[in-house]
Protein backbone atom coordinates (compact mmCIF):
# COMPACT_ATOMS: atom_id res chain seq x y z
CA UNK A 1 0.00 0.00 0.00
CA UNK A 2 1.59 3.62 -0.99
CA UNK A 3 2.24 6.08 1.39
CA UNK A 4 0.47 8.94 1.61
CA UNK A 5 2.40 11.93 1.07
CA UNK A 6 2.10 15.41 2.61
CA UNK A 7 0.49 17.08 -0.14
CA UNK A 8 -2.41 14.42 0.17
CA UNK A 9 -3.01 14.78 3.52
CA UNK A 10 -3.09 18.69 3.22
CA UNK A 11 -5.46 18.21 0.76
CA UNK A 12 -7.77 15.90 3.00
CA UNK A 13 -7.28 17.73 5.90
CA UNK A 14 -8.76 20.88 3.66
CA UNK A 15 -11.80 18.58 2.31
CA UNK A 16 -12.58 17.76 5.95
CA UNK A 17 -12.44 21.34 7.33
CA UNK A 18 -14.68 22.77 3.92
CA UNK A 19 -16.57 19.62 4.50
CA UNK A 20 -18.18 20.52 8.15
CA UNK A 21 -18.67 24.14 6.48
CA UNK A 22 -20.78 23.57 3.33
CA UNK A 23 -23.00 20.79 5.01
CA UNK A 24 -23.92 22.90 7.93
CA UNK A 25 -22.35 20.99 10.80
CA UNK A 26 -20.28 24.39 11.70
CA UNK A 27 -22.84 27.19 11.07
CA UNK A 28 -22.05 30.35 10.32
CA UNK A 29 -21.50 32.12 13.32
CA UNK A 30 -19.78 28.95 14.99
CA UNK A 31 -16.51 28.88 16.39
CA UNK A 32 -14.68 25.68 15.23
CA UNK A 33 -12.84 23.34 17.32
CA UNK A 34 -9.59 24.22 18.51
CA UNK A 35 -6.43 23.22 16.34
CA UNK A 36 -5.01 20.14 19.00
CA UNK A 37 -8.98 19.10 18.27
CA UNK A 38 -8.58 19.20 14.75
CA UNK A 39 -5.55 17.21 14.41
CA UNK A 40 -6.85 14.54 16.70
CA UNK A 41 -9.61 14.50 14.32
CA UNK A 42 -8.31 14.37 11.32
CA UNK A 43 -4.85 12.63 11.97
CA UNK A 44 -2.26 15.11 11.00
CA UNK A 45 -0.04 17.43 11.99
CA UNK A 46 -1.18 20.77 13.82
CA UNK A 47 1.16 22.59 10.95
CA UNK A 48 -1.21 21.13 8.48
CA UNK A 49 -4.25 21.41 10.19
CA UNK A 50 -2.67 25.10 10.33
CA UNK A 51 -2.35 25.57 6.65
CA UNK A 52 -6.08 24.07 5.89
CA UNK A 53 -7.50 26.97 8.54
CA UNK A 54 -5.50 29.62 6.52
CA UNK A 55 -6.73 28.49 3.36
CA UNK A 56 -10.30 28.75 3.97
CA UNK A 57 -9.68 32.45 6.13
CA UNK A 58 -8.35 33.00 2.83
CA UNK A 59 -11.45 32.87 0.71
CA UNK A 60 -13.32 34.02 3.29
CA UNK A 61 -15.15 30.89 4.84
CA UNK A 62 -13.39 31.04 8.22
CA UNK A 63 -11.94 34.16 10.44
CA UNK A 64 -9.35 33.02 13.23
CA UNK A 65 -9.90 36.19 16.10
CA UNK A 66 -6.92 36.47 18.80
CA UNK A 67 -7.13 35.98 21.67
CA UNK A 68 -11.10 34.30 21.08
CA UNK A 69 -10.38 31.34 18.35
CA UNK A 70 -11.39 30.21 14.73
CA UNK A 71 -15.27 31.26 13.17
CA UNK A 72 -17.10 30.43 10.38
CA UNK A 73 -18.08 33.24 8.18
CA UNK A 74 -19.64 32.00 4.91
CA UNK A 75 -20.68 28.52 4.17
CA UNK A 76 -18.94 29.25 0.36
CA UNK A 77 -16.33 30.99 -0.77
CA UNK A 78 -18.22 33.64 -1.83
CA UNK A 79 -17.39 36.68 0.24
CA UNK A 80 -13.91 37.00 -1.09
CA UNK A 81 -15.11 36.84 -4.62
CA UNK A 82 -18.07 39.50 -4.08
CA UNK A 83 -15.58 42.25 -1.93
CA UNK A 84 -13.91 42.50 -5.40
CA UNK A 85 -17.04 42.13 -7.53
CA UNK A 86 -18.66 44.93 -5.25
CA UNK A 87 -15.84 47.25 -5.23
CA UNK A 88 -17.75 48.91 -8.79
CA UNK A 89 -20.72 49.55 -6.90
CA UNK A 90 -22.11 52.73 -5.13
CA UNK A 91 -22.97 52.43 -1.15
CA UNK A 92 -26.30 53.19 -1.87
CA UNK A 93 -26.33 50.48 -4.57
CA UNK A 94 -24.82 47.99 -2.12
CA UNK A 95 -27.19 48.53 1.12
CA UNK A 96 -30.07 48.37 -1.08
CA UNK A 97 -29.13 44.67 -2.78
CA UNK A 98 -28.09 43.57 1.47
CA UNK A 99 -31.93 45.09 2.03
CA UNK A 100 -33.32 42.61 -0.73
CA UNK A 101 -31.21 39.54 0.65
CA UNK A 102 -32.72 40.29 4.05
CA UNK A 103 -36.15 40.00 2.85
CA UNK A 104 -35.86 37.20 0.71
CA UNK A 105 -34.31 35.63 4.17
CA UNK A 106 -36.91 36.34 6.09
CA UNK A 107 -39.13 34.75 3.79
CA UNK A 108 -37.95 31.75 2.94
CA UNK A 109 -37.16 31.40 6.69
CA UNK A 110 -41.00 31.49 7.41
CA UNK A 111 -41.48 28.33 4.73
CA UNK A 112 -38.29 26.34 5.97
CA UNK A 113 -37.49 26.66 9.70
CA UNK A 114 -37.26 24.25 12.28
CA UNK A 115 -37.99 24.22 15.90
CA UNK A 116 -34.10 24.04 16.36
CA UNK A 117 -34.13 27.09 14.23
CA UNK A 118 -36.63 28.82 15.92
CA UNK A 119 -35.00 28.12 19.79
CA UNK A 120 -31.85 29.33 18.13
CA UNK A 121 -33.50 32.84 16.81
CA UNK A 122 -35.46 32.92 20.26
CA UNK A 123 -32.20 32.76 22.36
CA UNK A 124 -30.67 35.24 19.71
CA UNK A 125 -32.89 37.99 20.56
CA UNK A 126 -32.87 37.74 24.16
CA UNK A 127 -28.92 37.83 24.01
CA UNK A 128 -29.32 40.80 21.84
CA UNK A 129 -32.02 42.85 24.29
CA UNK A 130 -30.48 46.43 24.84
CA UNK A 131 -28.52 46.17 21.11
CA UNK A 132 -25.25 44.87 23.24
CA UNK A 133 -24.16 42.91 20.18
CA UNK A 134 -25.22 45.11 17.43
CA UNK A 135 -23.74 48.42 17.86
CA UNK A 136 -26.67 51.33 17.82
CA UNK A 137 -24.19 53.44 15.62
CA UNK A 138 -22.63 50.44 13.35
CA UNK A 139 -19.39 51.32 11.62
CA UNK A 140 -19.71 55.20 12.29
CA UNK A 141 -16.87 54.92 15.10
CA UNK A 142 -13.28 53.64 14.32
CA UNK A 143 -13.09 51.15 16.77
CA UNK A 144 -16.33 49.20 15.99
CA UNK A 145 -15.78 46.01 14.45
CA UNK A 146 -18.45 44.07 15.41
CA UNK A 147 -20.71 46.32 13.30
CA UNK A 148 -23.39 44.29 11.36
CA UNK A 149 -22.59 41.01 12.69
CA UNK A 150 -26.20 40.74 14.49
CA UNK A 151 -26.41 36.71 15.67
CA UNK A 152 -30.65 37.10 14.90
CA UNK A 153 -29.59 38.34 11.23
CA UNK A 154 -27.68 35.44 11.02
CA UNK A 155 -30.15 32.86 12.12
CA UNK A 156 -32.45 34.23 10.19
CA UNK A 157 -30.27 33.39 6.97
CA UNK A 158 -29.62 29.87 8.46
CA UNK A 159 -33.28 29.59 9.08
CA UNK A 160 -33.59 30.10 5.68
CA UNK A 161 -32.07 27.32 4.72
CA UNK A 162 -30.51 28.73 1.42
CA UNK A 163 -26.52 28.31 1.91
CA UNK A 164 -26.28 31.01 -1.47
CA UNK A 165 -28.19 33.66 0.25
CA UNK A 166 -26.40 33.27 3.60
CA UNK A 167 -23.00 33.46 1.46
CA UNK A 168 -23.93 36.33 -0.16
CA UNK A 169 -25.17 38.39 2.95
CA UNK A 170 -21.39 37.57 4.59
CA UNK A 171 -19.63 39.39 1.58
CA UNK A 172 -22.49 42.16 1.87
CA UNK A 173 -21.39 42.52 5.05
CA UNK A 174 -17.07 42.27 4.90
CA UNK A 175 -17.57 44.41 1.88
CA UNK A 176 -19.29 47.30 4.31
CA UNK A 177 -17.06 46.67 6.97
CA UNK A 178 -13.78 47.88 4.70
CA UNK A 179 -12.34 50.94 5.65
CA UNK A 180 -13.59 53.44 2.80
CA UNK A 181 -16.88 53.27 4.18
CA UNK A 182 -15.64 53.70 8.09
CA UNK A 183 -17.68 56.21 9.31
CA UNK A 184 -20.62 56.66 6.34
CA UNK A 185 -23.16 54.20 8.11
CA UNK A 186 -25.28 53.76 11.06
CA UNK A 187 -28.12 52.52 12.96
CA UNK A 188 -30.87 54.74 13.01
CA UNK A 189 -33.07 52.37 15.23
CA UNK A 190 -32.85 52.30 19.14
CA UNK A 191 -32.11 49.11 20.87
CA UNK A 192 -35.94 48.93 21.95
CA UNK A 193 -36.63 49.75 18.39
CA UNK A 194 -34.25 47.03 17.26
CA UNK A 195 -36.04 44.97 19.87
CA UNK A 196 -39.32 45.07 18.56
CA UNK A 197 -38.43 44.59 15.27
CA UNK A 198 -36.93 41.38 15.94
CA UNK A 199 -40.08 40.29 17.94
CA UNK A 200 -42.12 40.76 15.08
CA UNK A 201 -40.31 39.27 12.69
CA UNK A 202 -39.73 36.41 14.61
CA UNK A 203 -43.47 35.91 15.70
CA UNK A 204 -43.76 35.86 11.97
CA UNK A 205 -41.47 33.23 11.38
CA UNK A 206 -43.28 30.79 14.53
CA UNK A 207 -46.29 31.25 13.06
CA UNK A 208 -44.62 30.25 9.43
CA UNK A 209 -46.46 33.67 8.04
CA UNK A 210 -43.77 34.29 5.01
CA UNK A 211 -46.07 37.49 3.89
CA UNK A 212 -46.05 38.94 7.76
CA UNK A 213 -42.56 37.81 7.68
CA UNK A 214 -41.63 39.54 4.13
CA UNK A 215 -43.41 43.07 5.86
CA UNK A 216 -41.89 42.82 9.22
CA UNK A 217 -38.58 42.70 7.61
CA UNK A 218 -39.02 45.47 5.45
CA UNK A 219 -40.19 47.40 8.42
CA UNK A 220 -37.14 46.62 10.07
CA UNK A 221 -34.26 47.03 7.27
CA UNK A 222 -35.85 50.85 6.72
CA UNK A 223 -34.77 51.35 9.85
CA UNK A 224 -31.35 49.24 9.94
CA UNK A 225 -28.25 50.37 8.59
CA UNK A 226 -28.46 53.65 6.33
CA UNK A 227 -25.86 56.48 5.00
CA UNK A 228 -25.11 59.00 6.83
CA UNK A 229 -22.91 62.36 7.01
CA UNK A 230 -20.07 63.37 9.17
CA UNK A 231 -23.04 64.90 11.62
CA UNK A 232 -24.19 61.28 11.63
CA UNK A 233 -27.51 62.50 9.61
CA UNK A 234 -29.29 60.24 7.49
CA UNK A 235 -28.59 60.96 4.12
CA UNK A 236 -30.71 61.01 1.80
CA UNK A 237 -33.86 61.90 4.67
CA UNK A 238 -35.89 58.48 5.07
CA UNK A 239 -39.18 59.43 3.21
CA UNK A 240 -42.67 57.71 2.72
CA UNK A 241 -45.67 59.04 1.22
CA UNK A 242 -48.86 59.53 3.92
CA UNK A 243 -50.36 56.44 2.59
CA UNK A 244 -47.09 54.46 3.38
CA UNK A 245 -46.99 55.25 6.43
CA UNK A 246 -50.36 54.83 6.85
CA UNK A 247 -50.27 51.27 5.85
CA UNK A 248 -47.24 50.70 8.01
CA UNK A 249 -48.50 51.81 10.63
CA UNK A 250 -51.60 49.33 10.05
CA UNK A 251 -49.34 46.56 9.90
CA UNK A 252 -47.61 47.40 13.17
CA UNK A 253 -50.66 48.06 14.89
CA UNK A 254 -51.88 44.73 14.05
CA UNK A 255 -48.81 42.81 14.84
CA UNK A 256 -48.38 44.22 18.11
CA UNK A 257 -52.26 43.16 19.16
CA UNK A 258 -51.36 39.87 17.97
CA UNK A 259 -47.99 39.59 19.76
CA UNK A 260 -50.05 40.73 23.19
CA UNK A 261 -52.06 38.06 22.58
CA UNK A 262 -49.92 35.45 22.78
Amino acid sequence: MASTTGSDRARATLAFLRRKITTGEWPVGSRIPIEPELAEQTGVGRSTVREAVRSLASIGMLETLPGRGTFVRSSAPTSTLLNEFLSDFTLEEILSYRRALEIEAAQQAAIHRTEEDLTALEQAAIDEVGCTRCPVLGFANDDDTSAFDSKFHRLVFDAAKNRLLASLYAGINDRLRTPEHRGKLAMVATGAEMERDHARVLDAIRRQDFIDAVHAMVNHVDNDVVIVNEQHEVVPPLTRTPEQQQRIDLAVEADNQRIAAG
